[in-house]
């Protein structure tokens, strides 16, 4: 797997600046065990900009000496696994000084925690970073194991959708974890919603022939993509985020991949419309990416 040669790895310090807050904690171990499995550079970026804290609403320092040497360690550990590695301090929003990073052609992978005030959402640089920034974005969960066991890959069968089957797939195979590829794909408007109103024995046939050209549709897509043997692949019917979200919590997923998409004609503006639904409904990693043609807004 030769996608990823540099990451970023965002580092979020504590409100005293003096060391890394608990997420960042299970970022930089999710870092360093992609990084030691592909070769690749890490660069912790750490942003002083004076910022509101999101959880005490509260200007935070920079960092302390201890802080300082957090940052230190950070390097000294990814060294002892034989990575290069660097500590970058950066003045401007960090959302934004990550963005031109990759711009620069610094970094093909961001990773960051995931944190937000009430500690299940996704905070606002997250956010900013999944609409706008033009490289993939791996959100880490504060807790699990940092090796993805198992690994949902949603697809609409659209191309970026695809790519994120592709990715899951070769994330599945550098850890040696289970793949679940889904997709869904809507009911009928003809069909009545509840389960227990009598349907139509011709609209039983009618949605019996529309899943059937949806499996059609999908296994299509999928074959191309040389997808392991191993693989689990779930056709359902219904609203997407809802369709997803279940399979997550049934397998109890440790990423998701998904593809992420502006809408409306405003560029990083608006995730696509999934995406923007499963933000704070999904529990575990997130990885988020563009269509190859997507031009940062940055």
């Amino acid at each position: 797997m030769q996608r990823f040669r540099r990451i970023l790895l965002g580092i979020d310090l504590a409100l005293a600046g003096d060391r890394l807050t608990s997420g960042c904690l299970r970022a930089v171990e999710q870092g360093l065990q992609l990084a030691q499995r592909l070769g690749a550079e890490l660069e912790f970026l750490h942003s002083t900009w004076a910022d509101l804290h999101e959880e005490n609403q509260a200007i935070r320092p920079g960092p302390s000496v201890e802080g300082l040497r957090a940052l230190e360690d950070l390097v000294e550990r990814a060294t002892a696994l034989g990575l290069h590695a660097r500590v970058r301090l950066v003045h401007d929003r960090a959302w934004l000084e990550i963005i031109r990073a990759v711009q620069r052609g610094e970094a093909d992978l961001v990773l960051v925690a995931r944190r937000s005030q009430g500690g299940s959402g996704y905070g606002s640089v997250t956010r900013k970073l999944m609409r706008k920034c033009p490289c993939p974005v791996w959100v880490v969960r504060a807790e699990g194991g940092s090796e993805p066991r198992t690994i949902v890959a949603a697809t609409d069968l659209s191309t970026v959708g695809n790519l994120a089957v592709v990715l899951g797939a070769e994330l599945a195979d550098l850890f040696g974890g289970a793949l679940h590829v889904v997709h869904a794909w809507p009911l009928p408007l003809s069909v009545p919603m509840l389960p227990e109103l009598d349907v139509p024995a011709q609209t039983r046939i009618d949605v019996e022939q529309q899943e059937a050209a949806a499996r059609a549709r999908f296994e299509q897509a999928l074959a191309p993509l040389a997808l392991p043997p191993t693989a689990r692949r779930h056709l359902q019917c219904g609203a997407p985020s809802a369709v997803i979200q279940e399979l997550v919590e049934r397998h109890a997923a440790d990423l998701l991949v998904m593809g992420s998409v502006s809408r409306g004609g405003i560029a990083g503006l608006l995730l696509g419309n999934t995406a923007e639904r499963l933000l704070d409904r999904v529990h575990c990693s997130l990885l988020t990416i563009k269509p190859r043609d997507f031009i940062s807004p940055i």
